[in-house]
């Protein structure tokens, strides 16, 4: 196998390839059968920044860096009846073997109304930025933290007293307790960005206004395929379009989310709000989101018998295009944590974060664009304190 590097400037290449080609017909626009029945589409992202093996503030729950990543996936929907469409997604990292990404049949059951039945790995009913069909939507490369960075909380192991879960601050890539599987293993994120859920789902889509539910196997920090625990999580988001061009939205999550063989598990639980806002006119684009989540401890932490953790994520972006093809974006980010008293201080459990990126972007064709931006990054904990990162992408997607 490729070490990292050279799978990552084997994937640019095959993508730079792809662009020499974009003259001699490239789709522009997903693939139909002459009936309709069956689209195809698909996305080719690569991006490509320095190592950032000792600070990992983009380190994902795949275990990838998003800042140094190729990424490959193709969809389709196929339509066998009228009230009847079944979807899949299948994507592959550093050309890695392929995972799937999404594979749900969405039923329509009355056909003069709105209302979709979702099953299987379905779309997330919590928030918006996973909501978003393309990586290219995305207005800086990097992701809101909220959805990407991993806490020091793990759903297989747990810590026993607080001195434990404070050793571990700003170490979410790798965090290790003495309680539950003695496996190293990454951390989990407020919201994983990356992986859908697997359960059922229903959304009604109106004018002015959308609302949709689901209950899944695992939870927003860990999306499952299979159940690894009692108990299932209910989700749900209602959406507002009050304006032409304002959208504003308030989440809701709650499920357990501790593995089996902790002491806690079946019953302990992940809570979540989320509010989302989005406005655009013109050249503009804004949008802004909160994440908030409460994690029950599988046991009261020592001294002060803590028996649940918090965390608040926040951030707002914006993107203006200066012409039809040119572009510039930023984003301001930040990640902040519940404090924890422990044997001698008390400090937030985990390092609070906060991040600003600004990125440039050129369309090279409709669906071809190339990106450029630079990351900022501060940690208040962990072996790095701070790093900036630039970074380039080149997306092609049809």
């Amino acid at each position: 196998m490729f070490p990292a590097l050279h799978r990552l400037i084997f994937g640019a290449a095959c993508l730079m390839t792809a662009v020499r080609a974009a003259g001699q017909g490239l789709p522009e626009s997903p693939l139909r059968t002459p009936d309709g029945r069956l689209v195809v589409s698909a996305e080719a992202v690569a991006t490509i920044g320095p190592t950032d093996n000792e600070a990992y503030f983009n380190y994902t729950d795949y275990e990838h860096d998003a800042m140094r990543l190729f990424r490959l996936s193709a969809s389709a929907v196929w339509k066998p009846a009228g009230w009847l469409a079944l979807a899949s997604e299948v994507r592959s990292e550093n050309l890695e073997g392929p995972r799937v990404y999404a594979a749900y049949a969405r039923i329509r059951p009355f056909r003069d109304r709105p209302f979709d039945v979702t099953a299987g790995r379905i779309p997330p009913a919590f928030g918006a930025f996973a909501r978003r069909a393309y990586g290219t939507d995305n207005a800086v490369i990097g992701y809101p933290l909220a959805y990407q960075y991993l806490t020091s909380l793990r759903s297989d192991a747990a810590p026993v007293v607080a001195d434990d879960l404070l050793r571990m601050r700003g170490r979410g890539w790798r965090p290790s307790f003495p309680l539950g599987s003695q496996a190293v293993e990454p951390g989990v994120p407020l919201v994983s960005g990356f992986r859908w859920d697997t359960g059922v789902g229903a959304a009604w889509t109106g004018s002015t206004v959308q609302v949709s539910a689901a209950l899944t196997n695992g939870t927003l920090s860990n999306p499952r395929v299979g159940d690894d625990n009692a108990g299932k999580q209910i989700s749900g988001r209602v959406a507002v379009t009050p304006i032409i061009g304002l959208v504003v939205g308030a989440s809701g999550a709650a499920g357990e989310w501790l593995a089996r063989g902790l002491p806690a598990a079946g019953s302990a639980q992940q809570r979540a709000f989320g509010a989302d806002a989005e406005y655009s006119r013109g050249h503009w684009i804004v949008r802004g989101e909160l994440v908030f989540s409460r994690w029950a401890l599988p046991v009261p932490l020592p001294p002060a018998q803590a028996g649940a953790v918090s965390a608040l994520g926040r951030w707002v972006e914006g993107r203006y295009r200066l012409t039809p093809r040119v572009f510039v974006a930023g984003r301001i980010d930040h990640l902040g944590f519940s404090r924890l008293t422990g044997s001698s201080v008390t400090l937030p459990w985990d390092a609070p974060v906060s991040r600003v990126e600004a990125a440039a972007g050129y369309y090279l064709r409709r669906n071809l664009v190339a990106r450029m931006a630079v990351q900022r990054n501060r940690r208040d904990g962990g072996r790095v304190r701070g790093r900036t990162i630039p970074s380039v992408q080149l997306a092609y997607w049809f």
